[in-house]
């Protein structure tokens, strides 16, 4: 069983995750809190494998919860639920500690493999989130970014190809045929002018869209 600590300060939402999770039937919903300064107590009497917490909580916000996470200390790794997914706050939340980040109207499919990922020590961004890392800031850093390019959905499945995920797999999450995942993919290769999917995984890390 996975360990979580689900913090968000919205209690009908929050008991919802939880019992989504618990129905799951691997995931155990060790505590729960309504804002950070709860969390923060509640981690010094349990050990979850994993946090989910959204930003936007009263008393102490998301990133005020991640910059008094000890770097000195043992700490579960963070992953972000939150309905503000605009560039600048995943920034904030990956510069703060954060190991994933994901916005509130996720699947339960995308939610679980964040967590599987960041649990196999990797950091998980949703390709709906990568799209807002990639106009953030000037619109010249955006026109410079090869992939600006692409569409929004290109942008996700070349973020769950560059992942190593599969086309009947990413048409399970996307909820598209394979078939369109595969007319995706050699849409993608045109406009990204390569022929491999190597070549994209070096563009996927080259442009911040996956971690190594």
């Amino acid at each position: 069983m996975i360990n979580l600590i689900v913090a968000d300060d919205h209690a009908v939402l929050r008991q919802a995750l939880c019992e989504m999770l618990q129905n799951r039937g691997k995931y155990n919903v060790i505590a729960q809190a309504g804002d950070g300064e709860e969390l923060l107590a509640l981690l010094g009497s349990h050990k979850p494998d994993l946090v989910i917490m959204d930003v936007a909580m009263p008393k102490l916000d998301g990133l005020g919860t991640l910059e008094r996470l000890s770097p000195n200390q043992p700490c579960p790794p963070v992953l972000i639920l939150s309905a503000n997914d605009g560039g600048k706050n995943v920034k904030a939340a990956l510069k703060a500690g954060a190991r994933g980040f994901l916005p509130k109207n996720v699947g339960i499919q995308e939610l679980e493999f964040a967590i599987n990922s960041i649990l196999e020590g990797k950091t998980y961004l949703s390709p709906t989130v990568t799209t807002s890392l990639m106009t953030a800031g000037s619109p010249e850093g955006a026109l410079e970014n090869p992939l600006s390019v692409l569409t929004k959905r290109e942008v996700e499945i070349l973020t769950h190809l560059a992942d190593g995920k599969p086309n009947r797999v990413i048409g399970k999450l996307l909820h598209i045929s394979t078939r369109t995942v595969d007319t995706h993919r050699s849409n993608i290769l045109k406009k990204l002018n390569v022929k491999t999917n190597a070549e994209l995984v070096k563009l996927a890390i080259t442009n911040g869209l996956i971690s190594i």
